[in-house]
């Protein structure tokens, strides 16, 4: 292999503490957009400039605000960017118009439906960002990972020697032209519920011969409370402690702000809430919950992207414990970051890799990839003797080589384990580049490797990529949304009497409710595919549970750390996030056979991205096609134009459907987790009785307990209750569907079919609005640099 110079960059500046990219502005209108776009969207450059602005600092902001794309990627940006802000105008403008009027008393039911669509977008401020989760153990490389990205060197504070916290980090981009944090404390009563269980860790059982007080859990429990209330607080009764001063002010909002021009000053103040240190004064890290950061734009940080540092495997206060999960199952992208040293075969990453897969079961999670970091960290001649290959001169190239296999191995690795957990045809199975090998301390010293061989910007490509196919389809369902109530709007109260008996007598009312019926019968064939496998899956917990408990009380590697690590699981009822021996969950470990037969069946039922005949976004494609195309067919047959009422009809159809997508995403989350949070509340009784054992012996009688208490709750049908209550949740999410659409399909039909006379007020003309919010969509869906979910569901 060839070696290649690693000081070869281009159009590079490098003063060692930021990166900055330079390229030529595309030609542009006054209005930033191309004046071919400009023009399509029915704009003088006047008009372009005032909906702009024109002052110098907003000029400048606009500017760096597409500094991270390339030049085609800058114009499609502007492009979806203007088409937002200009449908945000015509939404005001008509929410303006309308609001006296649709506020009035007596105006019939039905218009309270335009009010709160109107209310609801009105208030829908800013598109949801596309947030990418960095998933690692402490010293995995993130926080270098993300300075790299960020092209920051020493931005966020790298864990070194240090202790970091445990909070989870959020990165942004703003529009301000100051860095600013806001760092987020536990409430008081969030504080005392973690008191309460650190003052039980910490109970000492004299005669008790295993008890070790250096055990993880109670070294962090002690410097937790040392922290916040002195020396010696480790010795006192939650009472006592309820009682003693904290030696940290603590503000009343409990939130702390942070703003700074420099972005060294900034990173200083930053660090005794990123990272936490004995020596330094500030002693506030265990209250802290989580932290929120933004950026001034920059050409590395584009508009929209949330970045989310994901510490560890979870923690130990029940509030910081669950935002860990719910952040993960809010990612849209999750990246398992994991060292060169560890890419193959360490726990976390297994454990991080199963998070993963649930948040793309059933979370938000549409794509998964694993970064492995300090691919420079290599001893040449070790890494010879290993391969047993004497011909490699250099690291640049030995390095190049072990990138290759360690992409081979953990990529064949990963895939198979998603193989066996998903859908056989899910895109993240398919795709090509699941893994990385990145290189930060390369990125910024050059010494072996050029930038490109960082595959720094390579990431930075599949965040562009990302970012822009997630602006379309944010604003395509934006501008969808008020196109669809604006035409609903206008086309309310009518003197057109023919239309509406014609509508009244083509039977449209039963149809629906024919269609929705059906629909129902075929949501529970669904479901049927889950319900036909739980039994299975139950039988199979039955005989696993007991191998299952006794794994986790009989420690393979020894019991030294465990006491007290067996006392917090059961204070935490059977979870807990350890640094020893990384995360446990009882309940779900008790629930992993059911999960094991159902998941890829669970993954094929709701996932959006190719959807079969039993995929639940296909069949109710399948009734918003029938709906559509009967009142297409009314309007033939009946010699009705299809640009009123039809057309309203139609669109709003589109509309409730979108709508109604995004709670069934949010209640499948609910559904996925019915059965460890089932066998947590039948196993509760028991984990509170072991956590209340003390004196000698004391592990040996918590484990007999929960032995015995696992045993007593699978006599009693445990294992059946589970499935049967996420049995009862899919029940529910299928008659939520149902009484949706039977309520808003009646509601919109009856709007559409309102006479002019049944309107105390006739409704303020608004055809130009609808006019340019129809030439905003059609602008959209022209078009074909980035195709939506939707458009690639249907090919």
């Amino acid at each position: 292999m060839a070696s290649r110079d690693p000081n070869a960059s281009t159009a590079v500046r490098n003063n060692d503490e930021e990166m900055e990219f330079e390229a030529e502005e595309p030609r542009a209108g006054p209005s930033g957009l191309p004046e071919a776009t400009a023009a399509s969207l029915g704009e003088s450059p006047q008009v372009q400039g005032a909906a702009e602005g024109g002052t110098p600092e907003r000029t400048v902001r606009r500017k760096r605000k597409y500094q991270a794309f390339e030049s085609e990627e800058k114009d499609r940006l502007k492009q979806y960017d203007m088409c937002e802000s200009k449908a945000r105008r015509i939404l005001l403008m008509t929410y303006g118009k309308l609001i006296d009027v649709l506020s009035r008393g007596n105006m019939p039911e039905e218009m309270n439906y335009l009010k709160e669509r109107l209310d609801a977008l009105k208030k829908k401020t800013s598109l949801e960002p596309l947030r990418i989760g960095f998933l690692g153990r402490t010293g995995a490389g993130k926080t270098s990972l993300l300075n790299a990205l960020l092209g920051r060197k020493l931005f966020l504070p790298v864990s070194g020697n240090q202790t970091c916290t445990s909070c989870i980090v959020q990165v942004k981009g703003s529009q301000s032209e100051q860095y600013e944090a806001t760092v987020h404390l536990l409430s008081q009563e969030e504080w005392r519920d973690e008191l309460k269980n650190l003052v039980k860790i910490l109970q000492k059982n004299k005669d008790d011969e295993d008890d070790d007080s250096f055990e993880e859990c109670v070294n962090d429990a002690t410097r937790k409370l040392r922290a916040l209330y002195g020396t010696g607080a480790d010795q006192k009764s939650y009472e006592e402690l309820l009682k003693a001063k904290l030696q940290v002010t603590i503000p009343a909002k409990r939130t702390i702000q942070l703003k700074e021009k420099e972005v060294g000053r900034f990173s200083e103040a930053l660090k005794p809430y990123i990272r936490v240190g004995d020596d330094h004064p500030n002693q506030c890290w265990p209250l802290i919950k989580y932290v929120e950061l933004a950026l001034p734009l920059s050409e590395m940080v584009p508009e929209g992207i949330t970045f989310i540092d994901i510490p560890g495997t979870g923690d130990f206060n029940r509030k910081r414990d669950e935002m860990w999960k719910q952040n993960i199952d809010k990612c849209s992208v999750i990246w398992i970051i994991s060292d060169m040293e560890r890419a193959i075969g360490d726990r976390d990453q297994q454990i991080l890799l199963d998070e993963s897969i649930k948040a793309y079961l059933a979370g938000n999670c549409t794509d998964i990839a694993v970064v492995v970091t300090k691919s420079d960290k290599l001893d040449l001649d070790e890494y010879r003797s290993e391969r047993n290959n004497t011909q490699l001169t250099n690291e640049h190239d030995a390095i190049l080589e072990r990138n290759g296999d360690t992409k081979r191995k953990v990529g064949a690795n990963i895939r198979e384990k998603l193989k066996r957990r998903l859908p056989p045809d899910s895109e993240v199975i398919q795709k090509q580049d699941l893994v990385y090998t990145v290189s930060a301390k390369e990125f910024w010293n050059r010494q072996h490797l050029n930038q490109e061989e960082t595959e720094i910007p390579e990431l930075r490509k599949y965040i562009r990529k990302l970012s822009l196919r997630e602006k379309k389809r944010l604003v395509m369902e934006y501008v969808k949304e008020i196109s669809s109530i604006l035409l609903l709007a206008e086309n309310t109260g009518s003197r057109e009497q023919l239309v509406e008996q014609h509508f009244r007598e083509s039977g449209i009312e039963e149809f629906v409710n024919r269609q929705i019926a059906a629909l129902g019968r075929m949501i529970a064939k669904c479901f049927d595919q889950i319900k036909d496998l739980l039994p299975e899956g139950v039988e199979e917990a039955k005989r696993s549970y007991v191998r299952t408990v006794l794994k986790f009380l009989n420690r393979e590697k020894g019991y030294k750390g465990f006491h007290q690590t067996l006392r917090a699981v059961c204070v935490k009822n059977g979870v807990y996030a350890s640094k020893s021996f990384a995360r446990i969950d009882l309940n779900e470990d008790l629930a992993r056979p059911i999960y094991n037969k159902i998941g890829s069946s669970f993954g094929s039922i709701f996932r959006t991205q190719k959807p079969t005949r039993g995929n639940l976004w296909f069949q109710l494609e399948e009734f918003k096609k029938e709906v559509q195309e009967k009142i297409r067919n009314i309007a033939r047959d009946h010699r009705i134009s299809e640009n009123g009422k039809v057309k309203a009809f139609i669109h709003e159809i589109d509309v409730i459907l979108l709508k109604l997508k995004e709670e069934i995403l949010q209640e499948k989350l609910i559904i996925y987790k019915t059965l460890p949070l089932s066998i947590q509340s039948d196993l509760r009784k028991h984990y509170e009785a072991a956590s209340n054992v003390s004196g000698r012996k004391s592990c040996d009688k918590m484990k007999r307990i929960l032995r015995e208490g696992t045993q007593e709750e699978v006599v009693r049908d445990m294992f059946e209750k589970a499935t049967s209550n996420m049995i009862s949740s899919f029940t529910e999410l299928k008659e939520k569907i149902l009484r949706t659409l039977n309520k808003e399909m009646s509601i919109v039909r009856e709007l559409l079919l309102l006479q002019q006379e049944q309107l105390a007020l006739q409704l303020p003309d608004i055809k130009n609005e609808c006019r340019e919010i129809q030439q905003i969509l059609r602008t959209l869906q022209q078009d074909t640099g980035m195709r939506t979910s939707d458009q690639e569901a249907s090919s």
